[in-house]
């Protein structure tokens, strides 16, 4: 299990309830298009792999493939087809620091406030993360190879209410599909609807986990400053710089009024090609949100609650839609807007086994 945390047993007695305070910052939905990309067309000769490591290529557990796990090692074909499939899919954030804002839970004349104050630079390894978020279509294949009924992708302490975890239908799945099928014009929209525990099961199944607030703002500012000609290592607000820009990101200021494919608005992707880390939908992270009072301010969890980021097609504040705000959701959340997308270490991968001519590209990157 790669989670970092899990539901306690105790609360915290306060004025106001956290969760109340928040599930309004993360909360809404609509509908547009589709074109569910084949993994077959760039990983080369994939029909003559072995069945096993061909099934973990075309369901995108490439990660699988490549994981320094001790398990018995896979064919230099297979290893060589998933580095390609991780290239393709994946964008290699060299390590480096970020400085996270502290979430400070602060009274006011209108109630209880969270307010963002710098905190100090942490300092985070290379890791790969998903160009884009995880797909209906994607998601999909989790169910149809049964995810939901393998205790191996789920914390012990949730198992008993995995049941809960059912779309319109009643069927298992996430919260807007029907029948356990996801609508059939978004197949290529993030999948939402779904939990912190069904998103984490998901990067489970497929090799991977879900990103820390580290990872996830190092992968939206890691290269901001240079790509926009600022250099001197600063970190940018956005994957393009500090000036917010409707036209690069999903959000209310949009005008869509909804999620669209993972794929669009490549203009605001990072210049190592993650797409809408800004906007679309907000993202789950394996970081806990608890955020620290003021004196004489206490708060109430009524459940843990984990980190989203990002932002959504209906978040109407920039302050909100940038690489450095942080909001949190109760784990057992399934708001409409919020997603997901997956990342692995650099050090859990086999790189001796990664193709000379896939070294060569990174290096000319």
């Amino acid at each position: 299990m790669n989670a970092k945390f899990e539901t306690p047993s105790y609360t915290r007695r306060a004025k106001v309830s956290l969760t109340s305070l928040l599930s309004n910052t993360v909360d809404r939905w609509k509908h547009p298009p589709a074109h569910v990309p084949q993994l077959d067309s760039f990983v080369p000769d994939v029909a003559n792999l072995p069945p096993d490591s061909r099934r973990l290529i075309r369901d995108r557990r490439y990660c699988r493939v490549l994981a320094e796990n001790g398990g018995v090692p896979f064919d230099d074909l297979s290893l060589a087809c998933a580095w390609r499939a991780l290239e393709h899919e994946m964008a290699m954030v060299p390590e480096g620091s970020v400085r996270l804002d502290v979430d400070v839970a602060d009274a006011t004349a209108d109630g209880l406030a969270i307010i963002s104050v710098p905190d100090v630079i942490t300092q985070v390894s290379s890791f790969y993360i998903d160009c884009t978020c995880v797909t209906n279509a994607e998601f999909a294949k989790f169910i149809s190879s049964g995810g939901y009924g393998n205790a191996e992708y789920w914390p012990e302490s949730i198992l008993s209410s995995i049941s809960q975890f059912v779309d319109r239908s009643g069927a298992q799945g996430p919260r807007e599909w029907n029948q356990g099928d996801p609508p059939a014009d978004k197949l290529d929209h993030p999948v939402v609807g779904i939990s912190w525990y069904e998103a984490n099961a998901y990067a489970t199944w497929v090799g991977k986990s879900l990103p820390t607030s580290q990872q996830w703002q190092r992968a939206g500012t890691s290269a901001a400053a240079q790509g926009s000609g600022m250099g001197g290592g600063m970190e940018c607000r956005y994957p393009w710089g500090n000036a917010f820009d409707p036209g690069r990101a999903n959000t209310w200021a949009h005008g869509i009024g909804d999620t669209i494919a993972v794929s669009e608005l490549s203009g605001g992707a990072t210049p190592h090609g993650v797409k809408q880390l800004i906007g679309n939908v907000w993202e789950w992270v394996d970081t806990e949100f608890s955020p620290v009072v003021t004196e004489g301010v206490s708060i109430v969890l009524e459940e843990t609650m984990a980190e989203v980021r990002g932002g959504a097609f209906d978040t109407y504040f920039h302050s909100q839609a940038n690489c450095r705000f942080r909001t949190g959701q109760p784990l057992t959340s399934r708001s409409t807007n919020v997603g997901f997308r997956c990342c692995i270490n650099a050090q859990q991968l086999a790189t001796e086994s990664r193709p000379q001519e896939l070294n060569s590209a990174e290096t000319e990157r």
